[in-house]
């Protein structure tokens, strides 16, 4: 079995009482990354040869059917201390009175901190370097011939010069004890290597995961404030992700957002941290006026309710094309009024286009209806709220179809005016921004001038999107008061 780690060999001795199938699929344990027993298909005859010649009472899935039904109906708090009894029990059958556990572990949510600890004991009293530092230093190895566990002896913060350590590494490996869970130390340079028996770990990890069941691989203390007061409550993080623009279609880059944030959220949450996670819209800006007005152009009530993010979509690409052609429309005609004032002739009827154009086109139109919806107007933000609603339901069922759930849908239109000024204010009290030609604006070429300058109000005091942002910023803080 050389190259070989105990994690490897305790799968491999378990796999057949586990499993029916002659032919399967080893896949590597986290902690010693081989590559060549990477979801490498292995034969009958191959498998006979990898597996060690042991014989140990099986493990069978049906012996914990019952115990494991019983087990899930109680808390966490019982579980565990029904696996220490049982991790107790293994361990004195293998000659260890206790189970080994190092401050703030473990042992019955983890089998590696049976090992670290139990690692960290044997190496104390023989190197004389405090526990709390030993176990720091004990690590997953890169390579399976390193190891289950590694410690790098330098790690130890041990004044000694590079020839002494050495020395030292081969001290620590002849003096190391005899252990029913680990074997001697391999030595490499200043480090060293621990194996894992594949016996003892058998024993220990399958009851554990059998039992356990879905609740295995889960240590929700390690989002505690404090381990050793759980009275003060678990760490709170938010995670915004996803975050489209309403009424527009839910596309592949939205999706690796979601996947994203899906996953960061269901792993901080399964290590025990209070998580919210945020969908924070675009739903706010001058393009939701065009939109609007786009409705009552091309808008059909039948289609909005059958498919409002679709139907939505397709009239904001209609409404659009004419606010663009009537740009390039005043284009245009500006380019031809001046031609004619230079030959000295009259160019009012193009003047007269223009004004049209620039006080009733759609871009004009867009800009008051947005204003309505600054200033509160009931009907204008009740047209915006309904395209709001009614895209987040569309969402609702895609992010279903994902297995994706939010708590809190918030969007760019839930920043308050005094939340943004009062982030304009904490700006200027540190100093972080400056006047430039009446806007405002934060200068960050003078960390590196790569990060340009960055514009937080324009000179007629209208916000933008980096506003809005600081402003939400502070909202969130006061609202959650996450870690």
């Amino acid at each position: 079995m050389t190259g070989i780690s105990g994690m490897q060999q305790s799968l491999a001795r378990s796999r057949p009482t586990l499993f029916s199938s002659t032919e399967f699929s080893l896949t590597r344990p986290l902690a010693t990354r081989c590559d060549y027993l990477t979801h490498t298909r292995l034969n009958a005859y191959t498998y006979r040869n990898l597996t060690p010649r042991v014989t140990t009472r099986p493990y069978h899935v049906r012996t914990y059917k019952a115990v494991s039904a019983s087990l899930h109906s109680l808390d966490a708090s019982a579980r565990s201390s029904l696996i220490m009894e049982d991790l107790t029990n293994t361990l004195q059958t293998l000659g260890l009175s206790t189970v080994p556990q190092e401050p703030n572990t473990y042992p019955a949510l983890n089998p590696f901190d049976i090992y670290r600890s139990h690692i960290t004991e044997l190496l104390a009293p023989i190197s004389g370097v405090d526990k709390a530092v030993i176990y720091r230093s004990l690590s997953w190895t890169s390579k399976a011939e390193h190891g289950d566990l590694q410690l790098a002896v330098p790690a130890l913060r041990l004044k000694k010069k590079p020839d002494e350590m050495k020395a030292f590494t081969q001290e620590l490996a002849d003096a190391f004890p005899a252990s029913p869970l680990v074997k001697k130390p391999l030595v490499t340079n200043t480090s060293l290597g621990f194996f894992f028996n594949a016996e003892p770990l058998t024993k220990l990890v399958l009851p554990m995961v059998l039992k356990a069941g879905g609740e295995y691989g889960f240590n929700r203390n390690l989002g505690l404030r404090n381990p050793e007061d759980p009275a003060q409550g678990r760490k709170k993080m938010i995670v915004e992700f996803s975050s489209p623009n309403i009424a527009k279609p839910f596309h592949a880059g939205h999706l690796r957002s979601t996947i994203i944030g899906g996953f960061l959220a269901n792993l901080y949450e399964g290590a025990g941290w209070e998580v919210v996670r945020m969908n924070y819209l675009g739903d706010w800006g001058k393009q939701y006026g065009v939109l609007a007005i786009g409705f009552d152009l091309f808008g059909n009530e039948e289609e909005l309710v059958k498919n409002p993010i679709g139907h939505l979509y397709d009239i904001y690409v209609k409404v659009s094309t004419i606010q663009h052609d009537e740009a390039e429309q005043v284009k245009a005609l500006k380019a031809e009024a001046a031609k004619l004032k230079e030959e000295a002739k009259d160019a009012s009827e193009q003047e007269a286009k223009i004004s049209k154009i620039e006080t009733e086109g759609i871009d004009e139109q867009a800009r008051k209806y947005f204003k309505g919806m600054v200033d509160g107007e009931p009907k204008a933000l009740g047209i915006w709220k309904r395209f709001r609603d009614l895209s987040i339901e569309k969402y609702k069922a895609t992010y279903a179809r994902l297995n994706i759930r939010y708590d809190d849908y918030s969007g760019e239109s839930q920043v308050k005016d005094e939340s943004m000024e009062l982030a304009a204010k904490i700006m200027w009290e540190k100093k972080v921004c400056e006047d430039s030609e009446g806007a405002v604006i934060v200068d960050l070429t003078k960390h590196s001038k790569k990060l340009g300058k960055a514009v937080v109000k324009k000179k007629d005091g209208t916000s933008l999107y980096l506003t809005r942002d600081i402003g939400e910023a502070i909202q969130r803080v006061d609202k959650y008061h996450f870690e």
